[in-house]
């Protein structure tokens, strides 16, 4: 019997490895196990110990609610965040058998987890009411209000049998800063991240009680913690500014973790955050850029010498701040963004970089300029965990779900974990090629492309055309369900990184800054017309689907041309005017599309669809999340009534309790049934 074609139903088979930790000798990988519950309607996290080697496989946790591995110093032990409870806890499971127990603290707990070197204590970070005495919610605030929002506040942190829905309760939102909100936390409300450290109990008795102790202070985020290698130091991203919401730069800076006093390390230009503490305490890296090219600026890796600071403060208890000329750029000289986590192993820096929608894996030292360790472009690797001298990192290709591999010291690969292996022994997947070509000013361009089940060159086939979001989002050879589930319908998928895309460079990525809509639209439109040239694309049955600036993209689409049969656009840009200020990245916003409402009306509609619905002529499906916050439901409203407006074919489809991208497994699969079923009835089937 022969494999059959992939199904939506499958969405619910796949299992996806996450949240990987690699023991303190390098012989043990813990790691999530992320895979959905049909009946339950949501996500499942348990965790998974594997030997390094590949074997002795097995599941650590069954709860579904646990998340956050990390090993004890010693290996004994592994640390995780569950939310099996009434609120996310630490629980800590002994590897050499016997249950898990919880670390009771006040604090509902967040990662990441660090255990001190003496395995005694773990450090977390905890969203807490962290104002003053002194504080006010705004001038001329009624008498009561102060409490009223720290009795709120300090709510999230109860239990959920002391949560019960109050209806007369007052939960009036007063919002003051000028960034409020975030796309999938939602209203931050009046407290900020801190750092807490607690000990652990002996787990003798589970109810014990371990109070956490705040080292973090002041009414500023703290984000990002690492530990020095003498445990007495933590290094944060932060910005400790009365107008921190307004800087487009944030901080790193050292707590002493037993007086809490806080000493600025760098004054950064642009945002620093994941910093790393080397093992041997002189260097710390980070991540970050400079603001030169504004929000589309290259995020790259950094390097700070820290040992003349760490002398001064340990002798003199204060040190000068590190000057920016005397940070090491380490990635600048690749010209490509950093692809994840970074690890050290003695004086060996090993990192994650992406090009050209591929992640490769290099090492550095302080001393030396990056060497390209692994680098596969015909696959995807991404996730990277480094632990002394042994890698861990997700692989996966367009035919090939995310499964982990690890790099030894020898540098021998070997693949860890095998979790769809037998799923996907039944599914026949859609062949794939890679094509480069030759858009406007000779710029070349990549693309990639989903063949059907048993392809015939010879035949013609519909085309789906998927645009990514971003714009500084980037395809690669990695596996897409989506793309695969229309390749099993039949159509020719393909999907492009036009100019906007990340992976190829700073010009490359900040080329459509202040001007969407153009260069970046005849990339792709240059790119289905070279798909075209092969001769087995049925021109009259061509569709789009886009998400996020890809929703964008589109929208854009059919305002400037006819070719398409169908398109579905979700959470789309339709309306820069109207848009500003409507979500959570404002900064970004008003910089990519270049102005501000009261002063660059005509740039702002021109480059926007709704400034060219009239000329639409292809049917639109329009999807988007109720709750979402990084681009706001009006302006799939705006586009939608004027589309019927204008007695336009347009279908608005909306997603109850979603942020901007569907986390709901069913409404996932929803999304799925109605673009096939949109695009294949205007196929004729």
């Amino acid at each position: 019997m022969g494999k059959r074609r992939l199904k939506i139903e499958d969405h619910y088979r796949f299992k996806t490895p996450s949240g990987v930790t690699i023991s303190s000798d390098g012989s043990l990988v813990a790691y999530v196990v992320k895979e959905i519950d049909k009946d339950k309607d949501e996500t499942l996290t348990n965790i998974y110990l594997v030997e390094i080697n590949g074997k002795n496989h097995r599941q650590l946790t069954f709860s579904g609610k646990d998340s956050s591995p990390t090993f004890s110093p010693d290996g004994k032990k592994l640390a995780f965040i569950s939310s099996r409870g009434d609120k996310s806890q630490i629980r800590v499971l002994p590897l050499e058998g016997g249950e898990s127990w919880a670390i009771k603290t006040d604090e509902s707990v967040s990662g990441p987890l660090i255990w001190t070197p003496d395995g005694k204590s773990i450090i977390y970070n905890a969203e807490v009411f962290s104002h003053d005495e002194k504080w006010a919610p705004y001038p001329g605030a009624p008498k009561y209000d102060k409490e009223r929002i720290k009795k709120l506040s300090d709510k999230a942190h109860k239990g959920k049998d002391d949560d019960k829905d109050d209806k007369k309760e007052n939960k009036v939102k007063v919002i003051t800063r000028f960034s409020y909100r975030r796309d999938g936390v939602g209203y931050f409300g009046d407290v900020k991240n801190q750092v807490f450290i607690a000990e652990v109990p002996s787990g003798l008795n589970t109810d014990e009680e371990s109070k956490g102790r705040q080292i973090t202070k002041g009414d500023y985020d703290h984000n990002d913690p690492s530990l020095s290698p003498d445990g007495k130091y933590i290094v944060v991203s932060s910005r400790h500014s009365e107008t921190a919401d307004y800087d487009k730069s944030i901080d790193l800076w050292l707590f002493d973790i037993y007086n809490k006093e806080p000493h600025l390390l760098y004054n950064a230009p642009g945002p620093s955050y994941s910093p790393k503490w080397s093992p041997c305490g002189n260097y710390i890296t980070f991540a970050g850029h400079d603001n030169k090219v504004g929000e589309s600026t290259t995020t790259d890796i950094w390097l700070l010498d820290v040992k003349d600071y760490m002398k001064d403060l340990k002798t003199k208890g204060e040190a000068t701040p590190i000057d920016v000329n005397r940070v090491k750029n380490i990635t600048r000289v690749l010209d490509r963004p950093r692809g994840g986590s970074i690890g050290w192993h003695d004086d060996k820096l090993t990192f994650l970089v992406m090009d050209r929608g591929v992640g490769c894996i290099y090492e550095v030292t302080p001393s030396t300029s990056p060497k390209r360790v692994l680098v596969d472009y015909k696959k995807s690797i991404s996730n990277l965990t480094v632990r002394n001298g042994v890698m861990v990192y997700a692989v996966s290709d367009p035919k090939t779900p995310i499964e982990l591999y690890t790099l030894d010291k020898d540098r021998r690969e070997k693949q860890l974990t095998n979790l769809n292996g037998k799923l996907m022994e039944n599914i026949a997947l859609g062949d794939w090629d890679k094509f480069t070509y030759k858009s406007i000013d000779d710029q070349s361009i990549d693309g990639w492309e989903i063949y059907p089940k048993d392809f015939n060159p010879d035949r013609k086939y519909p085309l789906v055309l998927l645009v990514h979001g971003g714009p500084h989002g980037s395809y690669g050879p990695n596996f897409m369900f989506m793309a695969q589930l229309l390749a099993a319908e039949g159509y020719v998928v393909i999907y492009t990184n036009p100019r906007g895309s990340i992976t190829y460079g700073q010009q490359f990525a900040c080329s459509i800054d202040k001007n969407w809509g153009d260069k970046d639209y005849k990339d792709i439109m240059a790119g289905v017309d070279e798909i075209i040239k092969k001769g087995y694309i049925d021109e009259e049955n061509m569709y789009v689907h886009g998400w996020s600036y890809g929703g964008y993209m589109s929208c854009w689409i059919a305002t400037q041309t006819d070719r398409f049969k169908a398109i579905c656009a979700g959470a789309s840009v339709t309306n820069m005017l109207s848009g500003y200020g409507t979500s959570d990245i404002t900064f970004a916003d008003e910089y990519e599309y270049g102005g501000q409402p009261w002063k660059d009306y005509e740039h702002l509609i021109e480059h926007s669809a709704i400034g060219h619905v009239e000329n639409v002529k292809t049917p639109m499906m329009l999807m988007h999340g109720e709750n979402d916050l990084r681009v706001a439901t009006g302006q799939t409203d705006e586009f939608y009534i004027a589309l019927k407006r204008l007695g336009k074919e347009a279908i608005m489809v909306r997603y109850p309790n979603e942020f901007h991208g569907l986390s709901r497994p069913s409404h996932v699969i929803d999304k799925y049934e109605r673009i096939i079923s949109w695009f294949n009835y205007y196929r004729g089937l």
